[in-house]
């Protein structure tokens, strides 16, 4: 399978559906956790929100998430029956990583504006849609491979665009009643 069609696969059988398919109650009871050393009121640590102990968070995961995302904040935690989801900010944007139950990174969604999007990825949206302004993105990885969700729209239209390896899918369009 294609790193393309993997992703959407993922997309469209994780992302787009519901996180949580277990009642909403045993995910509301969070614990948070202030790591470091020392228990000095001076000394300001990051927390830690997580659905579960600390410690039943799988080690790799924990250590392959700090590798890899060194310079964070928000940092929340949710063991699921799937493996775990990290959800944390990191320079101002909404980002998610995603570990599968043994620790291993399968991939990492981040949230932004139009105004922010790469200058290529415009051209390439406009050169199509030219009349459409671009309004949230989803950006999906797996390591290897990006993949985005665009929204845009238009005074009749609103649309989801898929975009991996050039190649860009209307996903959805709806009519724009606004």
């Amino acid at each position: 399978m294609n790193a393309c069609l993997y992703i959407r696969t993922l997309l469209l059988g994780v992302i787009l559906l519901p996180v949580f398919t277990k009642g909403q109650n045993e995910y509301a009871r969070a614990a948070s956790y202030l790591p470091g050393r020392g228990s000095a009121p001076e000394r300001e640590a990051p927390s830690i929100i997580c659905n579960v102990p600390l410690n039943e968070i799988n080690i790799h995961a924990f250590r392959h998430f700090h590798r890899r995302f060194p310079s964070i904040s928000g940092e929340s935690w949710v063991k699921s029956a799937d493996g775990y989801i990290v959800s944390f900010m990191e320079n101002a944007i909404r980002r998610q990583a995603r570990f599968d139950k043994r620790g291993a990174f399968l991939y990492s969604l981040k949230y932004y504006a139009g105004k922010d999007i790469s200058r290529d990825l415009v051209a390439s949206i406009k050169k199509k849609y030219p009349d459409y302004g671009i309004g949230v993105i989803t950006e999906i990885t797996d390591g290897e491979k990006t993949f985005y969700l665009v929204k845009i729209e238009n005074s009749s239209f609103v649309k989801t665009l898929s975009i991996c390896d050039g190649k860009t899918e209307v996903l959805e369009e709806l009519a724009n009643g606004g």
